[in-house]
């Protein structure tokens, strides 16, 4: 068996079946360290920048630091659920939402994946396009019309060329990504507060506001709060190597909801500064041309890394569900990301997608929550998650109660708020629209799981839940996962 091949497998392996003692070998830093990669990183800046174009400074900085901690203190409890079973997310999420209804929800992240990879390679893309014009280049390289798709795509096959060959190559390049990123957040930032334009942000005005102010608080709330809720897929995949449950979560907490507000207050403070949304065009306006030289490669390196994690979190992740297929084959399913790179159509419309990703999230955040904590009392069937044919079946392999607690937040959600047209109600000026869908979901699903479908597994005392009590090395051990 080639060495990545075997590499990739015993990554499924050990993401499938749950984390012994053993396998818990994550302190609270190194939860911090690993958790950043993904956070700091292309839509931390561009959710930054979105703000930064409606805002002006300190109101900037208000719906950056709320829109992104409030929702994780939202969620960021689930980590517990995986620190305690040291399960991965998608075996995890079939206690509320059932084996199939979890399965669903790999889709959902699947979509959620390849628009994050997108992202990060169309940013790079125009990074490079600005590193052409300074070497001019030919016009298919400068124009960002032809430009931006050109390299985005080279560096998606560059990404895939890379993760096809497994973690050992990634990591290799991870060497350099992670510090590439880290330098030039820091550099940036210390830029902007060292370099002048501390002094003048308060009287900046934003490049593209609504019609009044408090629209467009609001919907950069939004932005903030779907990039907030947008992380809940991720909480389940390193909580489970965790050492204590609280480092867990305090690590989950600080990386989604404060530490990724870092990149979210350079994008909006560089937005203002540079009166543009494109963070490749910041570079020079705010740095100079070599400084700026530096900054544009060093953006393009970290959201290369970005899409490699990417991809192969995904891989894995398809794989694990589906382990008859080959490497080859779930490293295919990122293909379709390269359609969004052909034109700026998808990257223009990044507000919406997150603001579409605010209301999934949201949704299940809210589900899940409460199945686990209200609902099911922290009490979980280890068994009967591996256990395809078990209690977790519901009905047909779903949740009905889930299903309700899903058609409830579509009417909160969308008649608060429509991210495709930007139409609202009043109400959401007040109140945004993915909280209020976040406590919806909660709420629908705790009174429809107690109180209409009444399963047993939902029941306090349920003899499901009194038959494994083992830990799960235990039923490892005895061959019964």
């Amino acid at each position: 068996m080639p060495k990545q091949t075997s590499a990739v497998t015993n990554d499924v392996a050990f993401g499938f079946l749950p984390t012994d003692k053993k396998g818990r070998i994550f302190s609270f830093w190194d939860l911090i360290l690993v958790q950043v990669v993904i956070g700091l990183s292309a839509f931390g800046l561009l959710t930054g920048a979105y703000t930064g174009s409606m805002l002006g400074s300190s109101e900037s900085l208000a719906a950056v630091l709320f829109g992104n901690a409030f929702p994780m203190f939202l969620i960021a409890p689930i980590i517990l659920f995986f620190a305690r079973y040291g399960i991965d997310t998608f075996i995890g999420f079939r206690s509320s939402l059932g084996y199939k209804g979890a399965q669903a929800f790999f889709f959902i992240f699947l979509a959620l994946t390849l628009g994050y990879i997108a992202i990060a390679l169309f940013m790079a893309g125009e990074a490079l396009v600005e590193v052409a014009v300074w070497l001019g280049l030919p016009a298919l390289f400068t124009s960002p019309g032809t430009g931006t798709p050109f390299f985005a795509i080279f560096l998606f096959a560059l990404a895939f060329l890379v993760t096809v060959r497994g973690p050992a190559a990634i990591r290799k390049f991870n060497l350099f990504a992670v510090p590439a990123f880290i330098i030039f957040l820091v550099g940036l930032l210390g830029i902007i507060v060292f370099g002048q334009h501390i002094p003048a942000l308060s009287s900046l005005l934003p490049a593209e506001p609504f019609e009044t102010n408090s629209r467009s608080l609001a919907i950069a709330l939004e932005i903030n709060i779907g990039l907030g809720f947008s992380w809940l897929p991720y909480l389940g995949q390193y909580s489970r190597l965790a050492k204590k449950e609280s480092s867990a979560f305090k690590a989950g907490f600080y990386s989604y909801g404060v530490i990724v507000a870092l990149a979210a207050i350079v994008g909006a403070l560089a937005t203002l500064i540079a009166g543009s949304l494109a963070p490749a065009s910041w570079m020079m306006a705010i740095a100079g041309t070599y400084g700026g030289l530096i900054g544009l490669l060093l953006l393009t390196v970290a959201n290369l890394g970005a899409a490699i994690f990417l991809m192969y979190s995904q891989a894995v992740s398809f794989k694990t569900l589906f382990p008859k297929r080959t490497w080859l084959f779930s490293m295919g399913t990122t293909i379709p990301a390269v359609l969004l790179l052909l034109s700026a159509t998808f990257y223009n419309a990044f507000g919406s997608f997150i603001a579409v990703v605010s209301f999934i999230m949201a949704s299940l955040g809210g589900i899940i929550i409460a199945d686990y904590f209200f609902v099911k009392k922290q009490k979980i069937s280890l068994r009967h998650l591996y256990d395809t044919q078990g209690a977790y079946t519901y009905w047909k392999g779903i949740n009905p109660s889930a299903l309700v607690a899903i058609g409830v937040s579509i009417l909160v959600y969308w008649g608060l708020y429509n991210p495709l047209t930007f139409n609202s109600s009043n109400l959401f000026l007040y109140m945004s629209a993915g909280i209020p869908t976040y406590f919806a979901a909660l709420i629908s699903y705790y009174v429809s799981a107690k109180y209409i479908f009444k399963y047993e597994v939902d029941q306090a005392g349920s003899r499901i839940v009194q038959e494994s009590k083992e830990p799960a090395a235990a039923l490892i051990s005895k061959g019964e996962i």
